[in-house]
């Protein structure tokens, strides 16, 4: 009887529920790490920090080091808002990665090095932290398992060049390079065609249309950031354009009552300057001021027969027979916008100190807008104005554009 019984509560126990019980199953994923692991959460915006530690989240496929190699973010680097953005266009250029995100944390128990405090917006170091979603993988000949519409990825288009609007630079080095102070250096084209419209006093045909001008100008424009942007602090930069210059064409005839002069000038001169130029972004709007020390301001005198040496001298008979349009400086500055990132729209104006006949230049670069193959250009002189017909490429050579995939 003893033995009926044990085997009855056996039983017993044995079927009974597992009352207050608890099972955690052994494959249940890890809760993710809250905010306060990584350390002070810091707004995206304001920047620059000095990186402590670097770190990915997500990725199972890709390596840390793969994706390491991809982004600029370094432990003991300066970074920037500018270079947040770069390294996630970086990130999700990679053939494995679906999309990215990024979160900046202060370090409390790591102070900023002492020759960084006064550029960092933290006495902390920051912790950059990178989370991907990686693409997902199948063996050959297998489908996805779901049947929703994958998203579909927009083909990036390389951003315009904002180092420079037409013939003057700014104080950013290139598109998601403008708040990182460094080195640059820029390729410039600049083909004046002709003069769509103009009038002067000076000549027996005070109106002028469709005339043939053929100038091109061939700059080589190598500039050091020295200051990058803040919320109230400009951008600054110095550097030095040399520039080369010819004629494709004639230059237009000047006539004058019993005067006929044909200009014959050389064809190909060579100029250089040195210059300092300030920037700030307000809003859409990139504005830009500086001051150039050097004969680039010449440029301007070979856009109209009027300013040639020939003309110079037919309008005042009593000067020097060799007389020139020179200048030594030239005051300019610019406004630039991107109402599409490959197509620029900007306006810039060139200012040439102490030349004869007291000109200057507004390039307008709106052909796109305009619905226009070319750009137009405003001259004015003492005696009469032009309205210019341009076709201008701004190449960045250095610091390499953000490969786009």
């Amino acid at each position: 009887m003893e033995l009926g019984n044990l085997l009855i509560l056996a039983l017993t126990a044995l079927c009974s529920p597992a009352a207050g019980q608890t099972v955690v199953p052994s494959t249940a994923a890890p809760a993710a790490a809250p905010a306060s692991v990584y350390g002070i959460p810091l707004p995206q915006d304001r920047g620059p920090w000095v990186i402590g530690e670097v770190l990915f989240q997500g990725n199972k496929t890709v390596s840390a080091a793969a994706l390491q190699d991809l982004v600029r973010a370094r432990r003991g680097l300066l970074y920037t808002p500018a270079d947040v953005t770069s390294d996630l266009v970086s990130l999700r250029g990679n053939a494995g990665i679906l999309g990215a995100r990024a979160a900046v944390y202060g370090i409390p128990e790591a102070p900023v090095p002492e020759n960084y405090r006064s550029i960092s917006v933290s006495t902390m170091v920051a912790r950059v932290v990178f989370t991907v979603e990686e693409k997902e993988l199948l063996l050959p000949g297998l489908t996805p398992a779901t049947t929703a519409p994958q998203p579909v990825l927009a083909k990036a288009i390389p951003a315009a060049a904002l180092s420079g609007v037409v013939m003057t630079p700014t104080a950013y080095r290139g598109s998601a390079q403008e708040n990182r102070p460094g080195l640059g250096l820029d390729a410039n084209a600049v083909y004046f065609i002709g003069r769509l419209y103009g009038k002067n006093t000076m000549s027996s045909r005070p109106t002028n249309y469709i005339d043939r001008v053929g100038v091109w100008f061939l700059s080589l424009d190598g500039k050091m950031q020295v200051q990058s942007e803040g919320t109230w602090r400009p951008a600054v930069s110095v550097g030095a354009e040399g520039i080369l210059t010819f004629r494709d064409a004639p230059q237009p005839a000047v006539q004058s009552p019993g005067v006929t002069a044909s200009v014959s000038a050389k064809t190909t001169r060579t100029l250089s300057d040195g210059y300092v130029v300030v920037s700030k972004k307000l809003g859409p709007v990139r504005t830009s001021m500086g001051f150039a020390q050097g004969n680039g301001g010449d440029r301007i005198a070979l856009l109209t027969e009027f300013m040639s040496p020939t003309w110079l001298h037919v309008a005042d008979p009593s000067g020097p027979i060799d007389i020139q349009a020179k200048s030594r400086s030239v005051l300019f500055g610019s406004l630039l916008m991107l109402p599409k990132p490959h197509v620029p729209l900007a306006i810039e104006f060139l200012k040439p100190n102490g030349m004869i006949r007291n000109p200057y230049l507004i390039n307008l670069k709106a052909g796109y807008f305009l619905k226009l193959n070319f750009d137009l250009a405003y001259l004015k002189f003492v005696g009469g104005w032009d309205l210019l017909g341009m076709f201008q490429f701004r190449y960045a050579h250095f610091p390499r554009p953000l490969r786009r995939k």
